[in-house]
């Protein structure tokens, strides 16, 4: 039992410092912005003297922040909100395979809704 929770707290800490890379990363890409390899060095160097994470691991974790960061540079699932057969319903693209699905509009969070139809909302009043 006591070797469980010692991976648990393995997984915690590494995910607590991969996040801490891609936030630093986040704030400081604009100053690399032709040069990868000195922002991974930045990154791994915060990592090892700020954070006192073995250099082992912190080229790692700042590896695997920066395939996020790049990730959220190039979206790969979008939203057609025109697709759908009706206004309850969206279209989910997968960018690199080309499918798609249609989903209703409730499955998505609020904050991607698609605004309310002026027609809807006057049949509603």
């Amino acid at each position: 039992m006591n070797t469980i929770t010692q991976i648990g707290d393995a997984q915690e800490y590494r995910s607590s410092m991969q996040r801490a890379a891609f936030h630093f990363l986040q704030r400081h890409q604009g100053e690399h912005l032709t040069d990868d390899g000195k922002l991974f060095e930045r990154g791994v160097q915060y990592l090892v003297n700020a954070m006192d994470v073995p250099a082992f691991m912190a080229d790692r974790l700042v590896h695997l922040a920066m395939s996020e960061l790049e990730c959220l540079k190039h979206p790969v699932i979008g939203i057609d909100y025109g697709a759908g057969q009706d206004e309850t319903r969206v279209t989910l693209i997968h960018f690199l395979s080309g499918e798609t699905v249609l989903i209703p509009c409730r499955h998505l969070p609020a904050r991607l809704q698609p605004p309310a139809a002026p027609l809807a909302a006057a049949a509603v009043n």
